[in-house]
């Protein structure tokens, strides 16, 4: 039976067992042995992490192409699998024997959504960063706070006092098919007070997207301000990721999303912006999540770059399914 080789890593970390987990599997030199969408499915299945990579064999020893799989289907791009191949690549498979002695010269990932270069900000701390793609829009509705109650009536109690028939939410897309409704807190309490809803978030919060934009992947993104972090101490945004019943501990789409839309609407012209995010806190899964924005002359996105770090936490072979 023909088996690949394979490491978990955490990301958004340098600790093990925080952050999000990853799975990287390294597929076949042979042109032959190549797998199906059907095999690359089934291998993400067996790991059951929301994102599986699966790592091309070397063609160009500065770019390497990497297939991101959730345990639905294959996605384009998505943020935790981007920073742990990046860090894999510039940090740790110089001296592993899954990669090439050429892989400290990768400057980019090939990924469905296109190029994305990616540097090392820190090689003590292992931080990388990725340029992300990005086509934003601040979509024209909103959603509504009832809905949200609706989904989540545990956060009643902390939008009683301000909260009105017209209190609503922004929607943004970093991507067509990437979107996120920001609901900002107002305290930690209230953001441990956020359930994982029963279902429903996918359909409820598409509709109020719009037209042409109303498909692929939107989540409910809770953020809280300026909140004192005893880690670092410095000043960080805590944030939460629901998408229906499930939690993600570290979302580097969504937090790209709600820096770009925080940049837009209270940033200036021709600045650059920085943003730390921690999410996970409350899964026990602590993750430290980067973000620096640069507006053009004119005030719209002229970058986004997505940092962070990630640690290996085990490796192995698995075997390739017979279908």
């Amino acid at each position: 039976m023909t088996q690949l080789k394979f490491v978990t890593l955490d990301v958004f970390t340098t600790k093990p067992f925080s952050g999000n987990q990853l799975a990287v599997v390294f597929l076949p030199e042979e042109p032959t042995q190549q797998l199906t969408q059907r095999q690359k499915h089934i291998i993400t299945l067996e790991f059951n992490l929301s994102e599986t990579i699966f790592v091309h064999p070397v063609t160009d020893p500065t770019k390497r192409t990497i297939d991101i799989f959730t345990l639905e289907c294959e996605i384009p791009f998505a943020g935790h699998p981007t920073i742990g191949a990046a860090n894999w690549f510039l940090c740790q498979s110089g001296a592993d024997a899954n990669a090439t002695a050429n892989a400290g010269q990768v400057t980019s990932l090939i990924t469905k959504s296109g190029e994305i270069p990616i540097t090392i900000q820190d090689a003590q701390s292992g931080t990388v960063a990725a340029k992300i793609a990005h086509n934003t829009r601040i979509h024209a509705q909103r959603f509504p706070l009832s809905d949200l109650l609706y989904l989540h009536p545990t956060l009643k109690p902390y939008f009683s006092a301000t909260g009105t028939e017209e209190t609503s939410f922004p929607l943004f897309s970093i991507v067509n098919g990437m979107s996120q409704t920001f609901i900002e807190l107002p305290t930690l309490e209230a953001l441990a007070a956020v359930p994982r809803a029963t279902g429903g978030d996918l359909v409820s919060v598409l509709q109020y997207l719009d037209a042409g934009w109303q498909s692929g992947l939107i989540c409910v993104y809770f953020f809280v301000r300026d909140v004192d972090d005893d880690v670092t101490g410095k000043k960080v945004i805590r944030t939460r990721m629901m998408l229906g019943a499930l939690e993600d501990p570290a979302t580097g789409s969504s937090a790209s999303g709600l820096a770009s839309y925080l940049a837009l609407t209270e940033g200036k012209a021709g600045e650059a912006y920085r943003y730390h995010f921690v999410q996970g806190v409350e899964m026990d899964r602590r993750s430290d999540i980067g973000v620096n924005v640069v507006l053009d002359g004119e005030g719209a996105i002229g970058e986004v770059e997505l940092t962070g770090s990630a640690v290996r936490v085990s490796e192995g072979v698995i075997a390739v399914p017979e279908v």
